[in-house]
């Protein structure tokens, strides 16, 4: 799924499956997941700032006595009360920034189970042809929601997963995608378009040591029952180039996973 710069939620979720990346020295890669991007998933941890007694304030002689005996000067006594009208202010700030929003309601909109039709692209030339499925179930009580991605890649199975969320902190989508063609994770951050109903990812991560690449994922919405995916990657000294298209269509025969 994707996300939004406007607070409209994206809709679902790029998945992901494996791709062979041949670099011309002869080079041979296994590429690893992706799916729409993300970042990885951080839990909104409540920080509520401790109460500090006021120190007791030095008598610098300031105080009038009116013959009573008794010092009639200034305390600051209204101190204490504006701060923990401050401390209760945060706290429920940061209450509201736990809880789920419009755009993690729009994310959940994909949860289900989607028939997906692969391109794949090694280079220049016709694409790799394949197909996969892809259940999605919401989490965490509304917060993230959960791909299951499984294909067959060179012969072999292939199992991705990706987390899916917003970031009320950030106001960005966010996910994280791994998969067993690696033993890395894929972390991106995006943006959803209303007037397009497109959520734009970017990412990256390492190839190997001292290689690392960058991924922009585009996933378009044609309607609540079908979306476009789009991988685009960028190795160091090289263009970007298009590597995935994958078209997902909700498979209404069987009930959504909540």
């Amino acid at each position: 799924m994707r996300q939004t710069k406007n607070d409209n939620l994206p809709i679902h979720t790029g998945l992901g499956d494996g791709t062979v990346i041949k670099l011309r020295k002869g080079l041979e890669m296994k590429r690893f997941g992706y799916l729409l991007g993300a970042m990885a998933v951080f839990g909104f941890a409540l920080m509520v700032p401790s109460v500090v007694a006021d120190e007791p304030k030095a008598d610098h002689g300031h105080g009038h006595e009116h013959g009573d005996g008794h010092d009639h000067g200034h305390a600051g006594h209204g101190h204490k009360d504006g701060d923990e009208h401050s401390q209760d202010a945060m706290h429920e700030a940061m209450m509201k920034m736990q809880e789920p929003g419009p755009q993690h309601a729009k994310l959940k909109e994909a949860v289900g189970t989607w028939n997906a039709e692969l391109k794949h692209w090694m280079g220049p030339g016709e694409p790799v042809i394949g197909k996969g499925k892809s259940v999605v179930k919401s989490i965490m009580g509304g917060r993230y929601i959960q791909e299951d991605f499984t294909s067959e890649f060179d012969g072999k199975p292939f199992h991705g997963r990706g987390i899916y969320g917003y970031d009320n902190a950030k106001q960005k989508y966010v996910s994280v995608w791994f998969d067993d063609m690696s033993t890395g994770f894929m972390p991106s951050e995006g943006t959803y378009d209303e007037a397009t109903k497109t959520t734009t990812y970017v990412g990256g991560g390492q190839m190997m040591p001292g290689m690392e690449y960058k991924t922009r994922m585009v996933d378009k919405e044609i309607d609540k029952d079908k979306h476009v995916f789009e991988m685009y990657m960028t190795m160091p000294g090289q263009p970007e180039m298009k590597t995935m298209e994958i078209t997902y269509t909700r498979d209404k025969t069987v009930a959504n996973a909540e």
